[in-house]
């Protein structure tokens, strides 16, 4: 709906220039009137040469109808015209832009929302497995209770670490739906069944790092604010329009139709007459009690404002490169980390197994060994997402988004 409503705004934009550049060529209109009076009206004006010949065969009428065309058109008006071209032609670049920029924000959204849900749905299977090896291991330990080879204490707690696990376990599953419920109202879809899990790759070293920052130019954000300040400084220009004169062009050509009232010679009798003008006129405001230099003063501020956004913006966008580029390199370090910590403890976990079969160690260090494993797995998992997102947001940021 959003890129429809994108669509729309730049179909928009084209149509405004195209009726800009229309008013260019002036207007022309057909006119007809009829009119009816109390006292009879000439056809066409009066004039010495006319009441010398005979003025009593004037053609005169009470009903007059009349029908023509009329040509209207500003020669000048101090370049408003032309700056409401350019104007309109940059609120199009506008449009495209911001086109761009909700697209890329789009499939920002649907790429996190999914990432997400795939980081969920790992941390899901690995609970899974988490709670199935819990739940073993406690009939395990109802078994050697029954034989009274372990205390009931045991039992009991292994029956809460499962009962726990479940209960994560039934978190995540919630979430999931959660999420994917978002995703399903982010992309317009009626149900989301299986999402294919994508291969994640955490790379030692970014291909062109060095070339993000001259990218960030590119990008359809900080043209929108270069179009923003464009726009402004047109209509600045524009404003200058006011201390100008105005000249406009006017033609008519038509014909005055009616017949003779009873007062004429020849009462009844149908004429018409050929009516054409040409005509310039100019206009010139020499005072308007500060109103133009007001809004000159307006639009120089507007100017301002939008070229400060523009370097405020720039600023944000390099100091957020910054801040992507440092959570991919906190993304790497975590997962080296949590790849080291998961290798550790699935060594830890079968030493702690052989030492509890064997008598050498409690429930209580088991139960922890294999909560410990849990959460490397966890954070395992977790780190390999959280590098994907940090591609993402540096894909978004650039807005490379739709190109991968």
């Amino acid at each position: 709906l959003e890129l429809k409503k994108m669509q729309a705004n730049v179909a928009l934009a084209k149509s405004d220039i195209s009726e800009k550049r229309s008013a260019n060529y002036g207007r022309l209109d057909a006119l007809a009137s009829y009119n009816h009076y109390n006292l009879p009206r000439t056809l066409t004006p009066l004039t010495p040469a006319s009441l010398g010949s005979s003025p009593q065969a004037i053609a005169t009428t009470k009903d007059l109808f009349s029908a023509g065309v009329a040509y209207n058109i500003e020669l000048f008006n101090g370049l408003e015209d032309k700056r409401n071209i350019e104007i309109a032609s940059l609120q199009q670049e506008i449009a495209r832009s911001s086109k761009t920029l909700n697209k890329e924000q789009i499939i920002y959204n649907v790429k996190t929302l999914y990432i997400n849900i795939l980081t969920l749905q790992a941390q899901e299977e690995a609970q899974k497995n988490y709670v199935d090896a819990l739940k073993a291991l406690h009939k395990d330990i109802e078994y050697k209770v029954e034989l009274q080879s372990l205390a009931r204490i045991d039992m009991l707690k292994s029956l809460a670490d499962l009962e726990r696990a479940s209960a994560s376990l039934r978190e995540i599953k919630s979430n999931i739906e959660i999420m994917k419920s978002s995703l399903k109202s982010a992309m317009l879809v009626e149900s989301i069944d299986v999402l294919v899990p994508i291969g994640i790759n955490v790379q030692e070293e970014m291909k062109n790092e060095h070339t993000f920052e001259n990218k960030l130019e590119e990008t359809s954000r900080l043209k929108l604010a270069k179009l923003a300040t464009q726009k402004n400084k047109k209509q600045e220009d524009k404003s200058l329009a006011v201390y100008y004169p105005k000249i406009g062009f006017n033609g008519y050509y038509g014909q005055n139709i009616g017949f003779n009232d009873e007062t004429n010679v020849k009462p009844g009798e149908f004429n018409n007459a050929e009516i054409w003008q040409v005509g310039l006129d100019l206009k010139w405001n020499i005072f308007d009690f500060g109103k133009s230099a007001g809004v000159r003063e307006k639009t120089q501020i507007h100017t301002l404002q939008s070229r400060l956004d523009e370097t405020a913006l720039q600023r944000d966008m390099s100091r957020a490169l910054s801040e992507g580029l440092s959570k991919i390199e906190i993304a790497r370090s975590n997962f080296k980390s949590a790849s080291s910590e998961l290798n550790l403890m699935r060594e830890t976990e079968k030493i702690e197994e052989i030492r509890y079969q064997s008598g050498a160690s409690d429930i209580n260090d088991l139960l922890y060994t294999k909560a410990r494993k849990q959460l490397a797995q966890s954070r395992y998992i977790s780190a390999q997402y959280w590098y994907q997102n940090a591609l993402i947001y540096i894909d978004y940021l650039l807005e490379q988004g739709s190109e991968k």
